[in-house]
């Protein structure tokens, strides 16, 4: 079994040699997490005045769509593990013109601000990747303000997320399966067993926890642009896939677009799958 040190280090090379990968398609991510975001923002309350910290940010989501809910007045401290991913955010804060929002270089787990020094925070899609994910939350607990509310997302068990797991079907018929989903490691299922994030977050010391499941659609026009957001994420699907001939990927996309022809209506791809959404207040 890796150790936590070993683990870390290997979510800092897989998300810094995937860091361009990802930001090429921040467009996408934005439109396709826009409900998560909002439904984020609104749990944390944020308002004109408030300092906000996001983790995990990767290229700016959502922090960029915070640093405009929180002016006048207020500032964004969007915060990633990996130099690559806080270049981006930075890039594009200054595109967007926000000279409110700052990036940082930070792990989750051992976050490098003061005691209360926050009125919200969020964190959408990070905390599972974290080998502890208690000692991220106690974290933002201890810098958050008294009454602040603590607002994220992670992902609902595979069965309802086909959007999550059609790659891996694929790979499977193919004859490359990957491992079996390990709920008490790090990665994207972590925390989706039942009633394991709300317990999580108690036992930080949050109040008024509340978590809820939302479905959503992804949308892809075409197979192509299914098999690009597949790839984006490191793992162990995606190094399969990097392994293949040009010829075995073709068929890998044969098999992909069986599989996904039921979820396909004039020529567009909708896949479900269930972001499960988290707040809860110190």
């Amino acid at each position: 079994m890796a150790t936590y040190e070993e683990l870390k280090q290997q979510q800092r090379r897989q998300w810094s040699g995937n860091a361009a990968n990802w930001d090429s398609q921040h467009d996408r991510l934005r439109q396709e997490m826009a409900a998560v975001t909002e439904w984020l923002c609104r749990a944390a309350q944020l308002a004109p005045g408030m300092r906000v910290l996001d983790l995990a940010a990767g290229s700016g989501h959502p922090a960029l769509d915070e640093a405009l809910l929180v002016q006048p007045g207020g500032s964004v401290v969007a915060t990633d593990l990996v130099p690559e991913m806080v270049d981006a955010i930075r890039r594009r804060a200054k595109e967007a013109g926000l000279d409110n929002l700052d990036g940082r270089v930070m792990d989750a787990e051992a976050i490098d601000f003061a005691d209360e020094e926050f009125e919200a925070g969020t964190c959408r899609f990070g905390i599972m990747f974290c080998p502890e994910p208690l000692r991220a939350v106690s974290e933002v607990y201890r810098v958050l303000k008294r009454g602040a509310w603590f607002a994220l997302s992670v992902w609902d068990e595979p069965a309802k997320s086909p959007g999550q797991t059609v790659f891996g079907e694929a790979l499977r018929r193919f004859g490359r399966p990957s491992s079996a989903v390990d709920y008490a490691a790090p990665g994207i299922y972590q925390l989706a067993p039942p009633g394991k994030l709300e317990a999580l977050l108690r036992e930080a010391g949050y109040r008024e926890v509340r978590v809820e499941s939302l479905p959503l659609d992804f949308e892809y026009e075409s197979l192509e642009a299914l098999w690009g957001r597949l790839l984006i994420r490191p793992g162990p699907q995606r190094a399969i896939a990097e392994e293949l001939s040009v010829e075995e990927v073709g068929r890998v996309k044969e098999i992909l677009a069986e599989i996904v022809e039921p979820y396909t209506r004039g020529g567009v791809i909708h896949l479900p799958v269930t972001p499960l959404c988290a707040a809860a207040r110190k």
